[in-house]
C-alpha cells in the first residue's frame, strides 16, 4: 500500500531491475563458476566494485572490451558466446502483469525508466521482454515516456546529475515526481534534488503499492 507520507503525483520513475524485471545475481555467480571451473564467489565479491564495472555500466569500454577485462579479473578462458550467457543469467523475466500494471499507469501519470544498465544486459533485457510480452506492444522503452540508460548517457544512479538530467530535460517538478529502486543508496541522490521516493523490495513489489490510487 502507498504510505510514507507521499504528496501528489503526476510523474512516476522506474528503475528496471529488481522492479520490473526480476533478477537473480547467484545465477551470474553459478555460470562464471561453471566457466571458471572453481568457485569464484569469493573473488567476484572482492573485485565486482572493479573500475571494469563502473567503466562498462557508463558505456566507456566496449562489450569486447569488457569480456576481456572480466576474463582476466576473475581469471578464466572462454569464448563471447559463453561469456555474454553467463553474465546475462541474471536476467530472469518480465511478469506479464507488472508490465500490464506500467501501462495502465502510464495512461494516467508520465512515466520513466530509469536504469544502471550495460549494453549486454540491456540486449538481453529487450529479448525477454519481447518473449514475455510479444511484440505488438513494441520495445520496453516504447512503454515509456522516455528510456534513460546508464551507459548511453555517461552517468548513474545514485548520482543526482542523473536523476536532474531527467527532470529538466522532461520539464518534471521534483516534488510531484516519485522514483522507485530497488537498492536503497540509490533513493539518496533522487532525495537530494527533492524527489519522492520508494525502496521496492521482495516483499514489496510494485504491484503491492497501489500505484494506481495516487
Amino acid at each position: 500500500m502507498i504510505g510514507n507520507g507521499l504528496t501528489t503525483i503526476d510523474n512516476i520513475i522506474f528503475d528496471l531491475g529488481g522492479v520490473i524485471v526480476n533478477l537473480d545475481y547467484g545465477l551470474t555467480i553459478q555460470a562464471f563458476s561453471m566457466l571458471a571451473g572453481y568457485d569464484i564467489i569469493q573473488q567476484y565479491s572482492q573485485r565486482s566494485q572493479a573500475d571494469i564495472f563502473s567503466q562498462f555500466e557508463v558505456g566507456r569500454i566496449t562489450p569486447a572490451e569488457f569480456r576481456q577485462g572480466l576474463a582476466k579479473l576473475l581469471q578464466f578462458e572462454a569464448d563471447d558466446k559463453a561469456i555474454d550467457q553467463a553474465w546475462s543469467a541474471l536476467i530472469l523475466d518480465f511478469p506479464p502483469e507488472r508490465v500490464e500494471l506500467v501501462q495502465q499507469i502510464g495512461q494516467r501519470k508520465r512515466i520513466f525508466l530509469l536504469s544502471n544498465i550495460n549494453e549486454l544486459h540491456l540486449t538481453t533485457s529487450d529479448r525477454k521482454f519481447s518473449e514475455a510480452m510479444g511484440t505488438n506492444i513494441g520495445t520496453l522503452a516504447d512503454q515509456f515516456e522516455r528510456a534513460y540508460y546508464s551507459h548511453l548517457v555517461g552517468d548513474r544512479k545514485p548520482n543526482a546529475t542523473m536523476f536532474q538530467r531527467v527532470i529538466d530535460e522532461n520539464n518534471l517538478d521534483p516534488a510531484k515526481t516519485l522514483f522507485l529502486d530497488d537498492t536503497a543508496h540509490h533513493l539518496v541522490g533522487a532525495q537530494q534534488i527533492g524527489l519522492q521516493t520508494i525502496h521496492i523490495t521482495p516483499e514489496t513489489p510494485i504491484e503491492s503499492l497501489n500505484l494506481l490510487d495516487l
